[in-house]
Formats: C-alpha cells, structure tokens, sequence
C-alpha cells in the first residue's frame, strides 16, 4: 500500500480537480446546469427580457477574437425544460438535463465587443463600446446587414464602462481608459456626446452606472482610487468623491434602496456603502480570492447581491445575514451572508447576467470560451423559501 504523505494530503487541488469536485455537487447544489462551449470567447453576457412563462430565454454576447476572425454582437438562445419554468410541473431530473445555448442572430461588430448592453425602455436596441473607445447602437430587431444603427466616436482609448438609464430613455453613459466619461441621447441623431465629464478622474475610468432609483444620479469608479456619485445635469463636474482603499472594478446600485450601493476592485472585497454617508463603508464583504471584476443587485429580491471574480467564482450575498452567528464549522465555509458560491468554471470570470424573467436563473462567462447557464436549487432553503413542516412530527 502506498502511504500518502502530509504534504501530499495538503496539496492544493488543481483547477480540474476543482471543476470535477463541483460536478459531482452539482445534483445538490443546481436545479439546472448548462455549459455551452463557444468558439471565441465573450467579454459580455447579458440577458434580454421575456416572459417568465417562456422556455426560451435570449441572451446578448460578444466576440473577441483577436483580429484572427471578424467580431460580431451577437443574440443567442437557449430552450429550458420546463421543471425551472415558473408554474410548469417539476420533474426529478437531479439536474442533468442539458440545453445548450444557439447563435440566432448576429450582426457584424468593428474589433472586439468589450461590453453590450440594452436599453430598458426598448430592448432591441443595444450599445456596444469596443477596444478603441468607439461605441455602437444596434437594433436586434432589424435583419443581419441592417442591425447597426450608428457609431458614436468620442473616447481615444479602450471602453468598459457602459450604462442606459432606466429611468431616462436613451440616456447612454460611456466610460473609457481615457479617463473621461461620456453621455449620449441614443433616441436623437446627435452622434456627439450631450456632456462629457473629463476633469473628473485623473486615470482610467473601470466602470460607471446609473443609479437604480435616481435618473440624474450616476457613479463611476477609477484607477485614481476615487469613487464618485455624479449628476447628470451638472456637466463635467464631480458630486461627490470617495477616495476608495484600493482601484475598484466595478459599481452597483440597489435597486430596491435610493441609499445603499456597493462597489469592489483589486483586494477581493465587496463594499457597502450609505449615499446619506458615503465617505466610510458601511462594511466589507470577504468571499473572493482576487479582484472582483463585476457586481449587480438583484432585482427580484431585496437584499441579494451578485459578484465574479479572476478567482474563477460567481458569488451570491444575502445582507441580511450580515452579523449573523455561525458554528466554528459554518465559519470555515465563509462570512454567513455567502449565500452560495458557483465554482464551475475554470478561468477568471469576464462577466454575469441575472435573468429578469426566471427567479435564480443565472448566466456567466469565463475567459475559455465557456458560457454556463445555471440556477441554484429551490431545496436551499434562502432561496426555495423555507421547507415544509410536517405537522405530524410535531405531535
């Protein structure tokens, strides 16, 4: 018999290990799990709104590929069964069964899609931004040749920032590695910004968004280590600054709370922040190991947060559980407002989406090529609701 040593015993499992230790959990873990392997890998994934009664769910991906290939935007499809379908009889598929996300339409795209996002108030239309800053509108309503709408050219370098109002119809906010940030009308054909906020950061500007709740309201994030809430009928100047512990990534409003947003970077943690307070956080959330590339709320319940990571992670925060006890063994499996850790994929995560139809119904993309779809199990009990009570065992 051949006797394994301590350090052997210690070794850190491998990044296969790993995504075969999580398949064999994925009976207990999913309700559902679908893994598409694309040809070129997105930097964006988006959901697209639906009925909630629909098998068929879209998505909006990109391409990168390099220069080896021509990019496109592109619309993508995937069938459900019907057992995560609200309303539809469940069956016992222990959570195999396996449907696989379909290129639909795709429309032709000048260098790589970097990010793409629709517009709330009418979700054919689409913005890209690609690697030279430049952004593009499309209409996913329009057959393939005619899609493309206009190109809006202001930014000099490479663009992640991308945000539609939801409350303002066509008020679009581009962010760049120019440092600038730009506001566009997409409903006019004015090809130039409305306003631009260019003395703001004095680095690469990593993400900005608009508030949830508030339409003149957004924030935006940068490499100058500042955070800044900004309004949009006050042209290039910042509202409020936040000089932030470390380079944050990413911005999220609530978008059930006008005062509670959150935001992440380079040192793995998750910040909470009061708009009424917003120069201290109100606490930090430890789960990733490595930066956090991108957040999001949930908007189907109060109080869930999103977050990916470099650390091959998608993570689900419950703050209500915030402060909660835990047992030494509960501590070990992390902060009690962890509500779940996806950990099927085996590169950094570019991007998520949560779908606006189907409670729970997630997407994420990994830097390989790999889109999965998946949604947690209804049997844990935050998110299926609490179990039953057989009233028997009472008596």
């Amino acid at each position: 018999m051949t006797s394994v040593t301590g350090e052997e015993a210690e070794k850190p499992l491998s990044v296969d290990d790993e995504y075969e230790l999580w398949k064999s959990n994925v009976p207990l873990m999913y309700d559902f799990v679908s893994e598409t392997n694309l040809t070129w890998p997105t930097l964006t994934l988006e959901w697209l709104p639906s009925s909630s009664a629909s098998e068929r769910q879209e998505l909006i991906l990109g391409t990168h590929t390099s220069g080896e290939e021509p990019n496109y935007l592109k619309i993508a499809a995937i069938d459900l069964p019907d057992e995560i379908i609200p309303g539809k009889v469940e069956a016992d598929t222990n959570g195999t069964t396996k449907s696989n996300i379909r290129i639909t339409k795709k429309f032709k795209h000048d260098e790589e899609v970097i990010r793409a996002r629709y517009m709330p108030q009418d979700s054919n239309i689409i913005a890209t931004i690609n690697g030279k800053g430049v952004v593009f509108i499309y209409d996913r309503s329009r057959e393939t040749a005619d899609g493309f709408l206009s190109a809006l050219k202001y930014h000099q370098e490479n663009g992640y920032g991308l945000s539609f109002n939801p409350r303002d119809k066509g008020k679009l906010l581009s962010g760049s590695d120019d440092s600038n940030i730009a506001l566009w009308d997409v409903t006019s054909k004015n090809i130039n910004p409305i306003a631009t906020w260019e003395n703001c950061h004095q680095d690469i500007v990593n993400d900005c968004k608009w508030h949830e709740l508030d339409g003149n309201t957004f924030g935006s994030v940068s490499e100058d280590l500042t955070l800044q809430l900004h309004d949009q009928r006050v042209k290039d100047a910042a509202g409020t600054k936040i000089v932030t512990p470390v380079a944050f990534n990413t911005i999220a409003f609530s978008k059930h709370s006008t005062n509670l947003f959150a935001a992440a970077g380079t040192n793995s943690l998750i910040y909470l922040y009061d708009a009424r307070r917003p120069s201290e956080a109100l606490h930090s959330m430890s789960g990733h190991d490595g930066n956090v590339t991108n957040l999001e709320f949930y908007a189907e319940k109060d109080g869930i947060v999103t977050s990916s990571g470099e650390d091959r992670r998608v993570l689900l925060w419950d703050l209500t559980e915030i402060g909660a006890e835990q047992t030494p063994d509960d501590a070990e499996d992390g902060a009690p407002e962890v509500l779940m850790i996806h950990a099927g994929h085996r590169s950094p995560v570019n991007d998520f989406s949560m779908n606006p139809n189907i409670p729970w119904l997630m997407a994420s993309a990994e830097e390989e090529n790999i889109v999965q779809v998946w949604k947690c199990s209804s049997k844990l009990p935050k998110i299926g609701g609490a179990p039953a009570i057989d009233d028997s065992l009472l008596e």
